[in-house]
């Protein structure tokens, strides 16, 4: 999975300021006029732009409709009353809405959205795979971070019906789950330590959490509560966990995390080990990209892929591959977005590297090995299997807070690890 890679990826993601219109074209020698966006929409609802879409992950994925005779702005009347801030259409007559434009979804050029209103010929309604999308400008719904006294949000997890990552399921009617109402009743319910949110309308309480969950991005846990739209509220198979701290308690020990650290190895150690394989693997930093005066490594648990980089450094936070055949040579780590693998790049001048590394102790096991950390977190490592074409080959990565429909790794082949240091 090459930098570039992910830079076309996340430059995608990127606000564009998008026209109105499509334009004409001719036919016979004449202008025809194309069909249009509508100019005058409801409210502060205003054109976001066309979006790819497919059918197994929906772009807007909380409710939808079909109609006949759909329109845009029938469309924009059905997702706003059902308060939602994103209304898209699709196909002719298919609606879709959402808070969220969710994973994979992203920007198309406007002229792929093409196809006519099923009750307006001469409105837009997307096209094949193609949703034409419309924003009311309300504010987009948040991760509550500190919803009731005492609680606090600890990130997004994985979570299945045969190996509940909490194992207590508490049904709140009338007033339905939020962060709010949900860590209120895991606390009255029996005192949990830990609430969970789950696919828009589930709340799940306990005092432990399944080891085999698997820390992913934020971005998996964007489903909006049914109950309440600004918020969010987990997803399908994703829990969005709370823990609690009763007030005045002592703080935890602060964990002692090394920014400078000279001569080491990295060894990934599975949560959970797949089937058949080892129960850790080493870790490379592989060539992915090679221009003039410029060159790309990422971190890989690929033996036979090209390295000259065996060992590491860390000096002040920035992570450095060290290499075997021009031991002066400077190459310094990029910090990796969700769902990325460490980065790291050579260039002429020199990139300063991201300050974002550092080499934490285990916070149960005082003589372990000394565990990679970014960004504070040292438990939101996976393998993933790259299914990048004509260039990965199905090499094995390291990747930060892996999400779901990833264009470059299929989630399911991601398993969990931590990384380990191994010095000397």
């Amino acid at each position: 999975m090459s930098v570039l890679s992910f830079l076309n990826v996340f430059l995608a993601l990127l606000p564009l300021t998008v026209g109105a219109h499509t334009p004409s074209i001719v036919s016979r020698g004449e202008i025809v006029s194309r069909q249009s966006n509508p100019t005058s929409l409801p409210g502060n609802w205003s054109l976001a732009g066309c979006f790819t879409d497919v059918s197994t992950a929906r772009t807007l994925a909380a409710t939808a409709m079909t109609a006949p005779n759909l329109t845009v702005e029938s469309c924009i009347a059905f997702c706003n009353a059902g308060g939602f801030i994103f209304a898209g259409v699709e196909f002719g007559e298919e609606c879709y809405c959402d808070s969220t434009i969710q994973i994979p979804g992203a920007r198309a050029p406007l002229t792929d959205c093409s196809q006519p209103c099923a009750g307006n010929a001469s409105e837009i309604c997307g096209a094949s795979g193609r949703l034409t999308i419309f924003a009311s400008g309300a504010p987009s719904p948040e991760l509550v971070p500190a919803p009731t006294t005492g609680w606090t949000y600890q990130g997004c997890l994985t979570d299945n019906t045969a190996n509940r990552t909490l194992s207590v399921s508490v049904n709140i009617p009338g007033i339905g789950v939020t962060a709010e109402t949900c860590t209120a009743a895991c606390q009255s319910a029996a005192a949990y330590t830990h609430a969970g949110l789950e696919d828009g309308h589930e709340c799940w309480c306990g005092n432990v959490t399944n080891p085999v969950a698997q820390h992913v991005s934020d971005d998996d846990c964007r489903a909006v509560c049914t109950a309440n739209h600004t918020e969010y509220c987990g997803n399908a198979n994703r829990l969005a966990l709370y823990t609690f701290t009763p007030e005045g308690a002592a703080p935890p020990p602060p964990q002692t995390c090394a920014g400078d650290i000279t001569n080491f190895t990295l060894l990934a150690v599975f949560n959970n080990p797949p089937l058949g394989s080892p129960t850790k693997v080493s870790l490379r930093a592989v060539l992915v990209e090679l221009v003039p005066n410029t060159f790309w490594t990422i971190l890989s648990s690929c033996a036979t892929c090209c390295s000259d980089w065996p060992t590491f450094s860390l000096q002040n936070s920035v992570f450095l591959p060290r290499s075997a055949s021009n031991p002066v040579q400077s190459m310094t780590s990029i910090g990796p977005q969700d769902g990325e693998s460490p980065a790291f790049v050579a260039s002429s001048p020199p990139f300063p590297g991201a300050q974002a590394y550092c080499a934490a102790e285990s916070a149960t096991d005082a003589n372990a090995p000394l565990l990679l950390s970014f960004g504070g977190k040292t438990d939101s490592w996976s393998l993933c299997t790259n299914t990048t074409l004509n260039n990965a080959n199905g090499r094995v990565d390291l990747v930060f807070n892996p999400v779901t429909n990833h264009p470059h790794y299929a989630f399911s082949s991601c398993n969990a690890v931590t990384v380990q240091l191994i010095q000397g």
